[in-house]
């Protein structure tokens, strides 16, 4: 009984120390008034900025994780600065950037969007002044504390997102398609991605009649992407070209730097589509799904240079004939960033076994990141945009100078 009686209060007083007591008794909250919250929110933590997966220079502003971004973390851009300084507040690179002071690199804050008013300005000014340091321990803030007002606990010895785990603040790839290769890129959990991708019919040698391809019929490819968790993603599209439903899955299972340290990233992209076009009088058919499966492997050389390698598989990529045929092709990119956010993407995709056309596949063009968009230009010799059209090849023959013009654009919300 006395033993019962003893397990009893032990076992009371370790829950009472569980939830009674804070993680670490030695923090104190730091307090973000609405105010704040509410600036940060409408103007720096939306999409393509601050906020995301792949945030703008790395540094999340997203309420959970906003303050182990911004306190007493090095400013990647001036040397020397601290995005919010405890020490000395005046010099908090993040005051600079909102008001657009001489001193800072790059634009002004927010980036693409109107400026903070006067009084949003201040109310931020007055925040960051506020903070005062009351514990330091070997060196590193322990706690901060500020006035009366909503809080959000600080956990000093998490890793701060001021750069992504691999050390670059850019990722691999911005769009989920280099021009027709699936990249590494992902969205993020809850996030949807709108994709829309163009390939003009007529090739740019069939001269001014045609306007070099412009003035005439076009394929068009519309998809949606959800991202259902960070590393697992959903995809839904429908594209003109044999009026194709597509649907997929891409599951991120390695990460550069973030697993083992290994060099490289790795998707499985695995789906199939099926051509909804009513038969031509007369054909044979081998039948209307096409499974594929393609294994997206990118490694990030800097933060200018990545290069991807995509083996991949489409089975009755030649369906108007029977019996079925698939191809095998291993497809080869890489993106070369030449100005802020301003790339040189190209691939080349070889078909090596099975059903192929003309030629194998290629695209070179240029990519821009504007926001929460991607926009991407370039020139190819294929009119295919899922995996069962792109992998047999192009219709167009480089040296016969005939290639056409196309465009992809990517919109995160």
């Amino acid at each position: 009984m006395r033993m019962k009686a003893f397990f009893f209060i032990c076992s009371a007083s370790l829950l009472l120390g569980i939830f009674a007591v804070p993680g670490n008794s030695q923090e104190s909250p730091v307090l973000v008034p609405a105010a704040i919250r509410s600036i940060i929110k409408g103007s720096c933590s939306v999409a393509g900025c601050h906020q995301g997966k792949y945030p703008a220079a790395g540094l999340n502003f997203e309420a959970e994780v906003f303050l182990s971004s911004v306190l007493d973390v090095s400013s990647k851009e001036v040397e020397g600065l601290k995005i919010v300084d405890i020490r000395e507040p005046e010099k908090s690179y993040l005051l600079a950037k909102i008001r657009g002071e001489s001193g800072i690199v790059g634009k002004r804050m927010p980036l693409n969007r109107p400026p903070l008013t006067g009084d949003q300005i201040e109310t931020i000014q007055k925040w960051v002044q506020g903070l005062k340091k009351t514990e330091i321990e070997n060196g590193q803030p322990a706690s901060w504390i500020q006035g009366k007002g909503p809080s959000l606990p600080l956990d000093t010895t998490a890793a701060r997102p001021s750069a992504r785990s691999n050390g670059f603040t850019r990722p691999a790839f911005w769009g989920t398609r280099l021009v027709n290769l699936p990249t590494t890129t992902t969205p993020g959990k809850g996030e949807f991605l709108f994709r829309v991708s163009h390939r003009f019919l007529p090739a740019i040698s069939d001269g001014w009649d045609d306007l070099y391809g412009l003035d005439g019929p076009a394929f068009i490819l519309l998809s949606f992407a959800y991202g259902i968790s960070d590393n697992l993603t959903l995809i839904f599209g429908r594209t003109r070209l044999y009026q194709e439903w597509e649907l997929s899955a891409d599951w991120l299972f390695f990460e550069q730097g973030k697993k083992n340290s290994l060099p490289f990233s790795a998707v499985l992209h695995a789906g199939g589509s099926l051509v909804s076009q009513d038969e031509p009088s007369g054909a044979d058919w081998s039948g209307r799904f096409r499974p594929s499966v393609m294994l997206s492997l990118s490694h990030q050389v800097n933060e200018r240079l990545s290069i991807l390698l995509v083996p991949a598989f489409a089975s009755n990529t030649n369906f108007f004939e029977k019996p079925s045929e698939g191809t095998f092709g291993l497809g080869i990119g890489g993106r070369l960033m030449v100005l802020n956010d301003m790339s040189i993407i190209a691939e080349w995709i070889p078909a090596l076994a099975g059903y192929k056309d003309a030629a194998n596949s290629w695209g070179v063009g240029l990519e821009k990141k504007i926001g929460g968009h991607v926009f991407q230009v370039f020139i190819t010799n294929s009119i295919g945009m899922t995996a069962s059209q792109f992998l047999p090849g192009g219709d167009l023959r480089l040296a016969d100078g005939d290639f056409r013009l196309g465009f992809n654009i990517f919109r995160t919300f």
